[in-house]
């Protein structure tokens, strides 16, 4: 698996330069990076990539392994298309794929975990709500991001789940960009 943040130094030799080179990028505002409590600069993932593939800094193996993998899963085969449609201008960075049904969502899971799962709540064989139960029961699946979504009122048992479970809420209809401005900002892409 990836990193999901560097260091300046780390961030340095993969683009080939000083560190005092990335420190000033940042301070510049050209490479977006936190700091943390004992303010050392962490630069994440994406906002590397982002960087150095605007500034056409050759991309290392081991950063161009795999792009973000987003599972959307709904039995509305419209839904999915137009999700799907909204995340195109991150093709390369983002990858969708979608799903029907809980079932068949969790055998894909179980193949390849996703950085963020879109899930309707209200499907047939197995709901959202029991589905998103079963991610959080695993170790391996408990810290995977989900948006939960539905176009009908839950139940005060199923909003009190989600709120507790679940990263954040869409009512359907919803507008595709806020949708993408909510992956971006859990995925922290640019």
């Amino acid at each position: 698996m990836t990193k999901k943040f560097f260091t300046t130094c780390e961030a340095a030799d993969l683009c080939g330069v000083a560190h005092t080179t990335v420190i000033r990028w940042i301070s510049e505002g050209k490479l977006k990076a936190y700091e943390t409590p004992g303010g050392h600069r962490r630069i994440p993932l994406a906002q590397l990539i982002t960087f150095m593939k605007k500034f056409h800094i050759p991309m290392p193996d081991s950063l161009a392994e795999k792009p973000f993998y987003i599972l959307v899963i709904d039995d509305e085969k419209d839904i999915c298309n137009m999700i799907k449609s909204a995340f195109e201008e991150f093709l390369g960075t983002v990858e969708v794929r979608t799903c029907a049904n809980g079932i068949d969502a969790l055998v894909m899971i179980g193949k390849e975990h996703p950085s963020l799962i879109i899930l309707d709540v209200l499907m047939p064989e197995m709901d959202g709500v029991q589905m998103c139960q079963k991610l959080k029961e695993s170790k391996d699946t408990e810290d995977i991001k989900i948006i939960a979504m539905s176009g009908k009122k839950l139940s005060e048992e199923q909003q009190s789940f989600l709120a507790k479970n679940s990263n954040h809420f869409v009512k359907k209809p919803f507008s595709p960009s806020a949708m993408v401005d909510k992956a971006k900002e859990l995925l922290d892409l640019p």
